[in-house]
């Protein structure tokens, strides 16, 4: 599969609100119940805008014939005893799953971390999501704990494992 990561520009707002709205809709395990992701267009640009102009945080995106596919945000904190740490969160659409899009995705934040002097890079899944966690242990993600009870899905609890890599 040809596919190319980038970072987001603001000419992809439409493109990133349908890409958000499918993924979301499609997993059983992110923060957003099918239907309930919503931005207003104004909305979805003031927060795009935020991480376009942010030396802090970045927005990559996996394209496919000019098809959003994929992407993977990072964040930190510009505090000193906090710089060196990063959160970051992905998602795929169903079809483009395991066919290297996540790893590449992976690769790109890293790098991004790395360029920004980021030593710990940090990301939850919820366990049951063996792909993914099976992704990030794969990546070289060590397993640091368990957030009970984390997710309310479908009149169940979800627990999250927080796992973590040091980059340098």
């Amino acid at each position: 599969m040809v596919h190319q990561i980038r970072e987001i520009s603001i000419n992809d707002i439409d493109a990133f609100i349908k890409l958000l709205t499918t993924i979301y809709d499609e997993s059983d395990y992110l923060i957003y119940n099918p239907g309930e992701y919503a931005p207003s267009t104004t909305d979805a640009i003031s927060h795009l805008e935020h991480f376009i102009t942010s030396p802090s945080n970045a927005i990559y995106v996996a394209e496919n014939n000019n098809e959003l596919v994929g992407f993977a945000t990072v964040t930190t904190e510009n505090l000193e005893r906090a710089r060196h740490e990063a959160n970051f969160s992905m998602g795929v659409i169903k079809h483009y799953r395991e066919k290297g899009l996540g790893q590449a995705l992976i690769n790109s934040i890293e790098a991004w971390c790395l360029n920004h002097e980021i030593r710990r890079i940090e990301v939850s899944v919820v366990p049951e999501n063996a792909t993914a966690v099976d992704l990030f242990k794969s990546a070289g993600y060590q397993l640091e704990g368990e957030l009970r009870d984390k997710l309310y899905i479908d009149g169940r609890y979800y627990n999250k494992y927080v796992l973590s890599k040091l980059l340098l």
